[in-house]
């Protein structure tokens, strides 16, 4: 379904009133749909052949633009690591954050999320997908604040993140703190995100004693213990 709906977005950009800006948005759904189709080939060469067709120029600060540009990068990012190409996939994230740095913000549409946290917060997404946990915290902790607007979910997406890493470094104290400020930040949405469950399996299962109240309360909102 998420295929047919890119593939009709494409055709239906070509009638509107901004056709080069509406169909990259929707080459980005659907490099996002090729990649969790299992086609990070096709991914990447469809987001990085929409990137370069939208690609800001250089004094150009058009947030909308620039946004659905760096957003096609970290798909093609993504793609890209699947297929083992981390060097790419950080080269990818690079052209990203220039782009977010010229920016001057954070912003959230139904268009783009991006700007320069949004793009920090890729790049440490980055380091722990590819399985350096020690380089996600270090980037982490050089993460801009926001001057702008990301969604709740994308931040409780990047303490999930940090869990995971501090997990896989038996870091546990901070891991559960980051497990609960996800769960803080979008309640309802880590519920249903599997790298927040498993991680907070690991903790439990790791727990040498009864540890209280508040971490059972953070192991039953993630449904590990009821």
């Amino acid at each position: 379904m998420a295929y047919t709906s890119a593939s009709r977005a494409i055709k239906a950009a070509a009638e509107s009133d901004a056709p080069e800006v509406e169909a990259a948005i929707s080459l980005r759904y659907l490099a996002w749909t090729l990649v969790r189709q299992g086609r990070p080939e096709d991914a990447e060469r469809v987001a990085t052949q929409a990137a370069a067709a939208i690609e800001p120029r250089m004094l150009d600060r058009d947030p909308m633009r620039a946004g659905v540009f760096g957003n096609l990068l970290f798909n093609a990012a993504t793609a890209a690591l699947r297929t083992g190409s981390t060097g790419r996939a950080e080269d990818l994230l690079a052209a990203a954050h220039a782009a977010a740095i010229r920016s001057r913000g954070d912003t959230a549409t139904e268009a783009a999320i991006f700007g320069p946290r949004v793009a920090a917060l890729q790049n440490v997404e980055l380091a722990a997908r590819a399985g350096d946990p020690e380089q996600a915290l270090r980037l982490a902790a050089a993460v801009p604040d926001t001057t702008g607007d990301v969604p709740a979910f994308w931040e409780a997406g990047h303490r999930l993140f940090l869990a995971a890493a501090a997990a896989d470094l038996r870091h546990d104290r901070d891991a559960l703190g980051w497990l609960a400020e996800a769960r803080d930040l979008a309640p309802d949405w880590v519920r249903y995100q599997p790298l927040g469950k498993t991680t907070m399996r690991r903790l439990v299962d790791r727990a040498t004693r009864r540890r209280g109240p508040d971490f059972a309360a953070l192991a039953a909102h993630y449904g590990v213990v009821e």
